[in-house]
């Protein structure tokens, strides 16, 4: 009898040994598997095969989506000129899109024009951190930032990191009602492009508290602005 205990007792023995070691090889077969995803990811993003936003770590992975390049939105001519990327304006950081945040220059100089905000950007590349994705003028648009990229101008973490920015022009003798309607045809056609609604279009004040756009909201248009954004969305 005790030498049939004794060999229950070894097989028991076996039987957990086996036990460790199958569960220890599954564990190592699993995090094999995991290497392998998150290196076939990183490859598929450095490929532009896929684009991820690897800030926030594994578990908030988010697609993001292609940025547009237009050449025109409904007549009105786009110009793009890029700043360089990886310099402070523009560090290259993909993201998801989630807003369309307003702003005015607050430059009131009679050349300060979106062409002269562009030429602004271009010249002073890696001098400070300020950056944003539009320059609307009365008769023109410029493109400075990819839409899917991160730029420096609503004041936030929050504004900054989902929100492409879009400064409308206010120079002395311009007709800053164009300017508005040229900023509400941008906005229509970027909503359309990224899936988004009337409610996602933000005021840089809506982030950082900051009175920007000033005159939009001294003169209490914002609503007129958004209903532009509609007319132009239901129309085209």
């Amino acid at each position: 009898m005790q030498r049939i205990n004794i060999e229950k007792a070894k097989v028991n023995k076996r039987k957990k040994k086996n036990k460790k070691i199958e569960l220890s090889k599954r564990i190592f077969l699993l995090l094999i598997a995991i290497l392998f995803i998150v290196v076939l990811l990183k490859i598929l993003h450095k490929n532009n095969i896929l684009k991820i936003n690897y800030d926030l770590g594994l578990d908030d992975l988010e697609i993001t989506e292609e940025s547009s390049f237009p050449d025109e939105v409904y007549g009105i001519k786009v110009h793009t000129k890029l700043v360089d990327e990886n310099t402070k304006e523009r560090p290259g950081i993909k993201r998801k899109i989630k807003y369309l945040v307003i702003h005015e220059t607050d430059n009131f100089g009679k050349t300060a024009t979106a062409e002269n905000h562009s030429i602004y950007l271009l010249e002073n590349q890696n001098k400070n951190t300020t950056s944003w994705h539009y320059t609307v003028d009365e008769k023109e648009i410029y493109h400075h930032i990819p839409d899917n990229e991160e730029a420096y101008h609503a004041g936030t973490d929050e504004g900054n990191k989902y929100g492409v920015g879009i400064e409308l022009c206010v120079n002395e003798g311009s007709n800053f009602d164009k300017t508005m309607e040229n900023g509400a045809k941008l906005v229509a056609y970027l909503l359309k492009e990224y899936d988004l609604s009337i409610k996602d279009i933000k005021m840089h004040n809506d982030f950082s508290g900051k009175d920007c756009p000033h005159k939009i909201r001294e003169e209490n248009r914002f609503d007129e602005f958004k209903s532009m954004v509609k007319k132009f969305m239901e129309n085209n």
